[in-house]
């Protein structure tokens, strides 16, 4: 029961916040593979459901206010943004979702510039994969005990 709550709550957090599930999963003492498994399946858990809340969210919106052709102010941030989706698209948001974002705030990112929903699933895949395979070889290469730290 007790190795049932630590994957559940590493599946969890990897679905809310990704690096700290990969921390979890370290200092729980779980070998590379469940580290791999549990942590990539909670952030596609997440993500999966993050962009179908999100798609809801917005149909019901969009039923009660509909869209309103309306000046778009811009600042420094909002033109910072606009540069980066537009130069790296969904890949450099998937990029950096697991490390900088949350899985739910860059599946909305992601959601909002691409429609394709199963283009959104499989590159998150994939960075949250390149993200997990990094931090086990850093953890690997630097021979770090993190079990012993906790």
């Amino acid at each position: 029961m007790e190795y049932l709550l630590k994957v559940l709550s590493v599946v969890v957090w990897s679905a809310i916040k990704y690096i700290v599930g990969i921390g979890m999963a370290i200092g729980f003492g779980f070998n590379q593979i469940e580290i791999l498994v549990y942590t990539v399946g909670g952030g596609m858990l997440g993500v999966v459901f993050y962009l179908y809340l999100w798609a809801l969210i917005l149909n019901i919106y969009y039923r009660y206010y509909p869209k309103k052709n309306k000046p778009i102010k811009f600042s420094k941030y909002k033109r910072k943004l606009v540069k980066f989706i537009r130069k790296y698209e969904v890949w450099g948001i998937a990029l950096i979702t697991p490390i900088i974002l949350t899985p739910p705030v860059g599946t909305i990112l992601a959601a909002t510039i691409e429609h394709n929903k199963w283009r959104i699933k499989l590159i998150m895949l994939a960075s949250f994969c390149f993200w997990t395979l990094i931090i086990l070889g850093f953890k690997l290469l630097l021979k770090i005990d993190f079990e012993k730290l906790f």
